[in-house]
């Protein structure tokens, strides 16, 4: 599996969009999981979202629809991504998690599965995005 992802941050207007970039540059499809390829908000803490410095986790307050990613069989819960394709998905996580009132300096990342054979979808391969720093005040 040959994929690429990262992660950029507009927290300009008073919110925080997180935009995903994932690029297969593989010879096959692998599939993504719907919620960080296409939902519209979060489900469940999608992102690891800490306060920087001190490392202290954010806390996700946003709907926890108490199924953890990719938990359901099958691929229902995922976007595919053709080989040598790239996707790009935007998602608002502001009223997600707890940011802390005042100017305050964040780092984020996504680390998941993907799956990457559609004939055993049980079987998931890591996928994490480099850690990016953003400054937001709530």
């Amino acid at each position: 599996m040959n994929v690429h992802a990262c992660l950029e941050v507009d927290a300009r207007h008073e919110k925080v969009l997180v935009t995903f970039k994932i690029e297969n540059r593989g010879e096959r499809r692998v599939w993504l999981p719907r919620a960080i390829a296409a939902d519209t908000r979060l489900k469940s803490r999608v992102f690891d979202l800490r306060l920087f410095p001190g490392d202290e986790p954010v806390a996700y307050v946003g709907t926890d629809v108490g199924a953890a990613v990719g938990a359901s069989s099958g691929l229902a819960d995922y976007v595919e991504l053709a080989p040598h394709s790239a996707h790009t998905h935007t998602i608002d996580v502001t009223g997600a998690y707890a940011f802390a009132p005042g100017e305050q300096t964040y780092q984020i990342r996504y680390a998941g599965e993907v799956v990457a054979d559609s004939q055993h979808p049980e079987v998931k391969s890591a996928l994490a995005t480099e850690t990016v720093m953003f400054s937001h005040g709530a």
